[in-house]
């Protein structure tokens, strides 16, 4: 398994996590979680920018 399906499965697993505690409505840590999340996904785009085949 390659490092990029690896880092969107957590980004994705994260983004969960954070869109559970925005329901939940524990608002200011559903945010960051939420970010985090998101941050991770986009790194995950310029990883798999540069791995090869």
């Amino acid at each position: 398994m390659r490092k990029s399906s690896i880092l969107l499965i957590i980004g994705l697993v994260i983004l969960a996590v954070g869109a559970a505690l925005n329901v939940a409505k524990i608002e200011p840590w559903g945010d960051y979680v939420l970010i985090s999340g998101a941050v991770v996904v986009v790194i995950r785009g310029f990883i798999r920018n540069h791995e090869r085949d």
